[in-house]
């Protein structure tokens, strides 16, 4: 079932890369007004790429084939892959990749304490289902307190995508849920041993009609960093950078640090939040 699930995935990639790219861009000379299908036709990304038309057409059916490296490199130049949807590419074509991380892995002490030392600058792990495991103060006073929240409102995609008030207090909202979910797929194909990941998927495209729309886009993404505007009811807006940092090469938790964009300013207004909320 996953390798499936794997072809299905590699399948539906290689269609949105293709629908998303017009004959013009590759030089192509051909008649627009009589022409049904937007983007690249199957026929020309196969002539492009050096491979039969049988042959794709079956590799975007989902049907069961191998591809070997050189093909895999004339499909990314074909449809101008980044770098980060190369990568992609050769984890859905290849079974054998998966997520690095330890089963079973506990959080040491060590770690609540350099959260708890970023002081007024927002922190929290998460775990590879991008659960909030650990957390400072500030982040508290942000979001609320994790303690009380339900397992999978701890869920940062779950928060993004289905929790009004979080949608609500977060100012930019579309550019961090686009980019959170661009990488979360990435993660997702890295990860589709784990039951855990389709589980989530299934439940979020029954939940949020934005997800169901941006899913079906298959952006992906290496990297989870970017801006984020917060509205606050007491601090105002309050304007970060996030940065999402591995913890070690075989750990699976992630930290993600928020950096305020107006440091003395946003710092003064946090400190009154933290004085506020002891």
């Amino acid at each position: 079932m996953n390798n499936e699930r794997r072809r299905k995935e590699l399948a539906d990639f290689l269609r949105t890369r293709r629908l998303r790219l017009s004959p013009q861009e590759l030089g192509l000379q051909v008649d627009t007004s009589r022409r049904r299908t937007p983007g690249l036709r199957r026929e020309e990304v196969a002539s492009l790429s050096g491979i039969s038309l049988p042959w794709y057409t079956a590799l975007e059916q989902g049907r069961d084939i191998q591809v070997s490296e050189q093909v895999l490199k004339s499909l990314a130049r074909t449809l101008r892959l980044s770098q980060d949807e190369r990568n992609h590419l050769h984890v859905l074509a290849n079974h054998s990749a998966v997520s690095k991380g330890m089963e079973n892995e506990t959080l040491s002490p060590s770690l609540q304490q350099i959260l708890d030392r970023l002081g007024t600058y927002p922190a929290y792990i998460i775990d590879k289902h991008w659960n909030v495991l650990a957390w400072n103060k500030i982040t508290s006073s942000l979001c609320g307190d994790f303690n009380r929240m339900a397992e999978i409102e701890r869920n940062i995609l779950w928060r993004a995508f289905t929790m009004d008030h979080e949608k609500k207090r977060i100012v930019n909202w579309e550019n961090v849920a686009t980019s959170m979910l661009a990488h979360f797929r990435s993660r997702y194909a890295m990860n589709m041993n784990d039951s855990w990941y389709q589980e989530l998927v299934c439940r979020l495209w029954d939940r949020s009609e934005e997800f169901r729309l941006w899913w079906g886009r298959h952006e992906v993404s290496g990297t989870l960093e970017g801006d984020k505007v917060v509205r606050h009811p007491e601090a105002g807006l309050l304007a970060f950078r996030y940065n999402t940092l591995p913890l070690s090469e075989n750990s699976s938790f992630l930290m993600r640090v928020y950096t305020p964009a107006e440091p003395v300013e946003t710092d003064r207004r946090l400190q009154k939040l933290l004085h506020e909320s002891c």
